[in-house]
């Protein structure tokens, strides 16, 4: 008897704690938040574009991807900081506060009013890295930091592989003397990463590796007498050719020259900024010559072309302020729905630098010769 009423008592107990537990449970539920009132919301991190280790004709090692993330604005968050880190040893090898090496475009470009993908759902980031040969990490990871009602959020992630993949080797789309390259490379003095397009729920850089190519002249000069006259300016008119085999796909014409220099009388969209222009389809991809002078173009679409071939001339049209030869490597056609691609070209002949646009013509005291490499910001070469 004594046996059986300790039983019940000890079951009476455990059922009498069990009860304060739930209860306990349920009210901690019910009445209090959690200790981080920013614990609830999540933003995803993730890329888009991985780097890829492309070397330059200064000895640096170019890495030029793409990191995406909610739009944290609409869940009122803003932004605070965001990092990239040697996955290694947690090294910061850019951030908000360096812009030699990192560029934020915090919302996707939109595109014209009649292009059918709009979304403002996520925010693109570009990071351009210039970094020494040891200097380039295996894996990064990023972070990124907000800040709501006064308190930070930290988000981790986004962790990548830096790929060492083959680069395609193309030859020079130009030929001749002093031809000086810019909006490559280093991403603080480049603005294709800038143009980011969304179509189909992605968002691309279409732009990422392009280069703008301009004829300068012993003293440095880009032009002679009146700067306004496009036949002025040295690079205008220069033959453009085929950088490799393959076949044309598009050719677009007609377009007049922007004209006087700087004042683009001319409107232009997004379907025709890149002016008279020729996209060839070769093995590493898509190859666009944009801003040539109209009627100069040589070839038609689904024509075959040699590597060499003479495929147009160099002007003023579409959404250019001075003559200059836009070229890039896409994946796809159109270039707007693409991603920009890295390549090299297979010989140049390095004579010196201006450092900045319209900047002073430094010569090197030795010229160098460079094999398979992607041209620097601002160099100035002899092309073949």
């Amino acid at each position: 008897m004594e046996s059986k009423m300790k039983t019940r008592n000890f079951h009476l107990y455990s059922v009498f704690l069990t009860s304060i537990i739930i209860f306990l449970v349920l009210s901690c539920s019910e009445n209090s938040g959690p200790s981080d009132p920013l614990e609830g919301d999540s933003i995803e991190m993730n890329i888009t574009f991985a780097p890829i280790e492309v070397k330059s004709t200064d000895g640096k090692i170019n890495l030029l991807y793409s990191v995406q993330t909610e739009d944290f604005e609409t869940k009122g968050y803003t932004l605070k900081d965001f990092q990239a880190i040697n996955s290694a040893n947690n090294t910061i090898l850019c951030s908000i506060a360096d812009t030699t090496k990192y560029l934020l475009i915090t919302k996707t470009n939109i595109l014209a009013d009649d292009y059918p993908m709009r979304d403002y759902s996520n925010f693109r980031i570009s990071v351009g890295l210039v970094l020494d040969p040891e200097q380039v990490p295996q894996k990064i990871k990023h972070k990124l930091i907000v800040v709501k009602d006064g308190q930070e959020k930290t988000i981790e992630g986004a962790e990548t592989n830096v790929s060492r993949e083959q680069i395609p080797v193309i030859s020079s789309p130009l030929k001749g003397e002093r031809f000086m390259c810019n909006n490559t490379t280093v991403i603080s003095n480049n603005i294709h990463p800038v143009y980011q397009m969304k179509y189909r729920g992605i968002t691309r850089v279409p732009e990422r590796f392009c280069a703008d190519w301009i004829k300068i002249d012993e003293n440095g000069n880009y032009f002679t007498g009146d700067y306004h006259v496009c036949e002025n300016w040295y690079v205008y008119g220069e033959n453009v050719y085929a950088v490799a085999d393959g076949q044309v796909v598009s050719v677009k014409d007609g377009y007049a020259d922007q004209s006087p220099v700087f004042t683009q009388p001319i409107p232009t969209t997004l379907f025709d900024g890149d002016g008279n222009s020729v996209v060839i389809h070769i093995n590493s991809g898509y190859v666009t010559y944009g801003h040539l002078i109209p009627n100069s173009i040589l070839v038609r679409p689904g024509q075959i072309v040699k590597n060499g071939d003479v495929i147009g001339k160099v002007g003023n049209s579409g959404d250019s302020d001075a003559p200059h030869l836009h070229f890039g490597l896409h994946t796809d056609f159109p270039y707007y729905i693409s991603e920009g691609l890295p390549y090299y070209i297979d010989s140049v002949e390095k004579l010196g630098s201006t450092g900045f646009l319209f900047g002073p013509y430094t010569k090197l005291a030795t010229t160098e010769i460079h094999y398979n490499e992607l041209v620097e910001n601002f160099g100035v070469y002899n092309l073949k």
